[in-house]
């Protein structure tokens, strides 16, 4: 019985992610920790019982499973020598009682560009306060709204931004975004729903191909996707989208207490940020999730990326 409890999990991945995903199916396993107390329970019982093999299992089953699990913070060496800007991501959360945390974070720490996701139009209307620090946004003007409830804010100019509506009412911001009078990046910014159940796991995933299908037809020399895009990074289509993009992702969900820092064993990575450059001009330096700022479920993220041109 044992050694089916142990090998359950495995066996019903390999069959049935492969034969017929499912949204259920799929928000289980892209969850480490949930298998990290699974087995941890299975190697309490096995030494229970005193049956070494299975303990020895239980323990290698677990261990694999901490491996999967995000970190809060990751770096490359891939940054010396360059121009180097910052990035601030952060689903605000429509209840968030403790906004103005985040709204010190922001004029205390800068960064280069803001990319905010759930902000109700009276949350947006509080960071025109900002708007010496970030005189560029895009969101929240009478014909433009705030779509999808995404706020764009930027130190530096934002140009030919448009909102890509899709059939199912979703909808895609993308633009260019000039850190320099000769540089720029093309910049895709989404907040796909939570699957919660099938239909919304197929809104999601049409997004995600909406996305990629707009970055194969109309290709740019560099690429920023960033989002809630409500996918782990541990399931498998995480794993198959965007292949030529880099990406590093940190534990960003749930945040399980505003007031005590979430371990980042207990939660995944769904915030992320995809960066491609045909030139290897630009590279990501960091992913850092910032664990001061309270209020939301979500954890807020600095990305630092830098540039060799210009």
């Amino acid at each position: 019985m044992i050694w089916l409890l142990l090998l359950a999990p495995a066996v019903i991945f390999s069959t049935f992610s492969q034969i017929k995903p499912s949204w259920w199916l799929e928000n289980i396993f892209a969850y480490p920790a949930l298998f990290i107390f699974y087995y941890g329970v299975l190697l309490i019982f096995s030494l229970i019982i005193r049956d070494k093999k299975s303990a020895v299992a239980s323990l290698i089953f677990m261990m694999f499973c901490f491996s999967l699990a995000p970190r809060h913070n990751v770096s490359t060496a891939t940054c010396e020598n360059a121009s180097k800007f910052e990035i601030v991501q952060f689903n605000l959360y429509y209840d968030n009682p403790d906004i103005n945390s985040y709204v010190n974070e922001l004029i205390q720490n800068p960064a280069d560009l803001v990319i905010m996701q759930e902000v109700s139009p009276e949350m947006g209307e509080m960071f025109y306060m900002l708007d010496d620090i970030f005189p560029y946004r895009y969101g929240g003007q009478p014909a433009i709204g705030y779509p999808s409830s995404q706020l764009i804010l930027s130190k530096y100019p934002l140009h030919g931004f448009s909102v890509f509506h899709t059939p199912d009412a979703q909808n895609v911001i993308s633009g260019e975004w000039q850190v320099t009078p000769e540089n720029t990046i093309h910049l895709i910014t989404a907040h796909p729903p939570s699957p919660r159940n099938k239909q919304l796991w197929y809104r999601r995933d049409a997004l995600i191909r909406t996305i990629e299908a707009m970055v194969e037809t109309y290709p740019y020399p560099d690429t920023l996707i960033v989002g809630d895009f409500n996918l782990s990074a541990n399931s498998l289509l995480f794993n198959r989208i965007f292949s030529e993009f880099q990406t590093y992702p940190v534990a960003s969900w749930p945040n399980w207490n505003p007031y005590f820092q979430t371990p980042a064993l207990s939660m995944i990575a769904i915030d992320h940020l995809w960066l491609k450059s045909d030139t290897d001009s630009w590279s990501i330096c960091s992913r850092k999730a910032i664990t001061d700022v309270k209020g939301s479920d979500h954890l807020m993220i600095r990305t630092k990326i830098s540039t060799k041109k210009g």
